[in-house]
């Protein structure tokens, strides 16, 4: 129900008798009134989004499995469950009725699921070093204090414990001198490759000496099973619109304290409220209108009109009235300063600084 000027001009009168006030703001030209309607659109759809259908393969003879799946012939046409409510949403998969079929792999390097090696050349073994560098030693003159790993005996001097260190040394396989080896490697600085033990070669870790492999892409199987999928999403959209006041207004006009009137939409049908503004309604209509896939909605248009009266005698406050919690037809007044009010406080405090910047300057330069 729209409140009448009377109605809100009595209101105000109400407001200012309660602070001692006795005006009579019905009579023409006493008081100027004019109106807006605060507004929270809001609005969330499910929509249908049916994919493009994409060629599909997967390893192996798997038909009996994939024709379980759900499948679709007309995709159009093809009924599908709008889920409930506005949640995000599973996608369904469909599989095209007759596309599914077994076919042998046709990678001409498949041979009934096998493929040759390519990191041994398919023959199960890679080169490997038959000796490798002597942990003991290092590899290094310390293979023997006395040929250092070169057969000719004296070509290097001993420490002088040498010959105190019996337990941590061997005679040299090389040069025939005791005592001064390496014991791991009796004076030749190698030792045979743990690993293929001196063969030179090892068997390959790819293949590990099968000389094939699995193919990947048919699963070792040699076939493929071919098909046609789709996937249909339920996105969700969601629009808004606000029109608020003035940040002095938003306490007072919050949703606990001011009466908003509310409606609900859930069809495009659905018609918006006779007394929302025509400026309001030209922003809330484009909304409302259906959008490609759209299956459900929910729309709540909370608006909320405000007056604003100005005393003629009494330039110093504005006064708003608007629907108050308490009852349907209660109104709720408020009041703040006027522009002119703010504007010549502002400027005195604006001042204020001046003078205090201007008085520290001069306090200053008298210290100086």
């Amino acid at each position: 129900m729209t409140t009448s000027d009377e109605d809100v001009l009595r209101a105000v009168e109400r407001y200012l008798s309660g602070r001692g006030r006795d005006v009579r703001l019905v009579v023409p030209t006493t008081a100027r009134l004019t109106r807006r309607t605060l507004l929270d659109f809001r609005i969330v759809r499910r929509t249908v989004v049916r994919g493009r259908p994409v060629p599909r393969s997967i390893p192996g003879k798997r038909l009996s499995e994939i024709s379980k799946r759900p499948s679709y012939t007309d995709l159009a046409t093809h009924p599908v469950e709008v889920p409930s409510g506005f949640a995000e949403a599973t996608p369904v998969t469909l599989v095209l009725e007759g596309s599914v079929a077994e076919t042998p792999c046709r990678d001409r390097d498949c041979d009934g699921g096998k493929v040759d090696c390519t990191e041994c050349g398919a023959s199960g073994r890679v080169d490997c070093p038959k000796t490798v560098k002597c942990r003991g030693c290092g590899g290094g003159v310390d293979a023997c204090w006395s040929c250092a790993g070169t057969e000719k005996k004296g070509t290097r001097k001993p420490p002088a414990n040498a010959r105190s260190n019996q337990a941590r040394t061997d005679w040299c396989r090389l040069c025939g001198e005791h005592d001064v080896a390496c014991p791991k490697c009796l004076g030749k600085r190698t030792k045979p490759c743990g690993v293929c033990k001196g063969k030179g070669f090892r068997t390959c870790d790819t293949c590990d000496g099968d000389k094939r492999l699995k193919h990947g892409p048919c699963g070792g199987s040699g076939f493929v099973t071919t098909f046609t999928e789709v996937e249909i999403r339920f996105p969700v959209e969601r629009d808004k619109v606000r029109v608020r006041d003035l940040p002095h207004l938003w306490w007072p006009t919050s949703p606990s304290r001011a009466s908003w009137r509310e409606k609900r939409l859930t069809d495009v049908t659905d018609k918006l409220p006779a007394d929302l503004p025509d400026t309001l309604r030209a922003r809330v209509e484009p909304k409302l209108a259906l959008i490609n896939g759209e299956a459900t909605r929910e729309a709540t248009l909370r608006y909320l009109p405000v007056a604003r009266v100005t005393v003629v005698d009494d330039l110093e406050w504005v006064y708003f009235a608007f629907p108050d919690r308490q009852g349907p037809d209660a109104l709720k007044v408020v009041r703040r300063p006027s522009k002119q009010v703010v504007l010549r406080v502002s400027g005195i405090a604006a001042a204020s600084v001046v003078i205090a910047v201007l008085v520290t300057v001069l306090v200053v330069s008298a210290i100086g």
